[in-house]
Parts: structure tokens; sequence; C-alpha cells
């Protein structure tokens, strides 16, 4: 168990500050806002929130109606301030956890078919998230989004996702057409077709960051 804040910690605290919520409906807004970029289950959630509570960042009301209880978590002072305070440090450096990509990985230590399926699943995913990721925009766009006051932090966001859901669609397609081409996935080694992909990853690094290097 955590004993101090994590990223995590502060991404409830982020939607805190927007407005109080009940449990239910905070790990709704949280599915809805961050599973693209910061994915949690709901036990996660549930298990956080508890814990800015016990550290003073929160406060959690229960009220009961019938057989029912309802806790409604507020931010506190506190929280707000270790918020600011956390937004003023540099963020970590990205991660990229994607399941496919590590089957593919191993590949070798099973068949083609099984390199296929993963790229093939990989993609199905990728267009299903995409299609509610959109869905979303549409909503922003249409004037039916939820806190329309912060649409041009969420659209920063989607625009990035957008982008990498193409570049990950276009790189699924390009894996597909590479992989049926190969007479099996051992033994291949460097084609020349894998040297022109590895060209061209050390190219476009050059042009995009050693140019701007040398301008600094």
């Amino acid at each position: 168990m955590p004993t101090e804040p994590t990223t995590s910690s502060y991404a409830l605290l982020g939607l805190l500050a927007l407005r109080s919520w009940t449990a239910y409906d905070l790990t709704r807004q949280a599915k809805r806002s961050m599973r693209l970029f910061w994915p949690r289950s709901e036990a996660h959630i549930y298990g956080e929130v508890k814990r800015l509570v016990r550290w003073g960042y929160a406060t959690a009301a229960t009220e009961r109606t019938g057989n029912r209880e309802r806790t409604t978590y507020a931010i506190t002072p506190a929280g707000r301030d270790a918020l600011r305070d956390w937004l003023a440090t540099p963020p970590a450096g990205p991660q990229l956890e994607i399941e496919g990509l590590l089957r593919l990985l191993l590949a070798d230590q099973g068949d083609r078919g099984d390199a296929l399926q993963a790229v093939r699943a990989t993609r199905d995913a990728v267009a299903t998230s995409y299609g509610i990721g959109i869905d979303q925009m549409r909503a922003y766009v249409e004037g039916e989004g939820p806190f329309p006051d912060r649409v041009h932090l969420v659209a920063l966001l989607a625009r990035f996702y957008a982008d990498f859901a193409e570049a990950m669609l276009d790189w699924c397609d390009a894996a597909e057409a590479e992989i049926e081409a190969w007479p099996d996935v051992r033994g291949v080694g460097l084609t020349d077709v894998t040297r022109r992909g590895l060209e061209d990853a050390i190219a476009r690094y050059d042009r995009r960051v050693l140019s701007a290097r040398r301008m600094t």
C-alpha cells in the first residue's frame, strides 16, 4: 500500500478539484476522461480515494437512503495545495505498455499465425478505442460534453490520441503485410524490407531530433 501520493492520487485530486463526486461517479469520470492514457481499475480508484481521505487531501461524507449508503468525496484546501505543488514538478517520461508488441517480440517462440493474431487483435482494440474517443470528440463539438470550459485541454489530448491511434493502425497494417510475406517467424533476419524500415526510422530521428538540437 502506498505511503505517499502516487500519480494516480493526483489524477483523482484533479477530478475532485472540478467538483465533488460519489465514489461511483468518480470511477465513471476517471474511466471516461483518463482511460486512454492513464487506465486504472475501479478497485484501484476506490482504494486511492480512501487514501486521499486518510492523508487529509479529501473528505468523505456518507449518507444513507433506505438500505443504501452513498459516500461523496470532496477535495480539501490541503489537497488543492498538494495538487498545485505536483503540477509544478516535471512529469516522468512516457511509458508504452502494449501486450501485442510484447507478443510480437517473442513471436519466434510460437508460429506465424500467433504473430498475425497479435497484430490483428491489437488493431481491433485500437480501432474500438479510437471509435469511443471519436464519439466523445463529437459530443464536445456538438456542445454536449461535460465541463465545456475545459474543452481546450480536452482537445489537446484528443488530438494526441487521434494521431497515436492513426499511427498504430498504420503500423498494424504494415506489420501484418510484412509478417504475411515471411516464410516463418524464425530465422528471417535482416531483409530488404527490415533494413528500409530501420533506415527510415533513423533518418526520421535525424531530421526531427538532431536537426532541432543543431539549431539550438
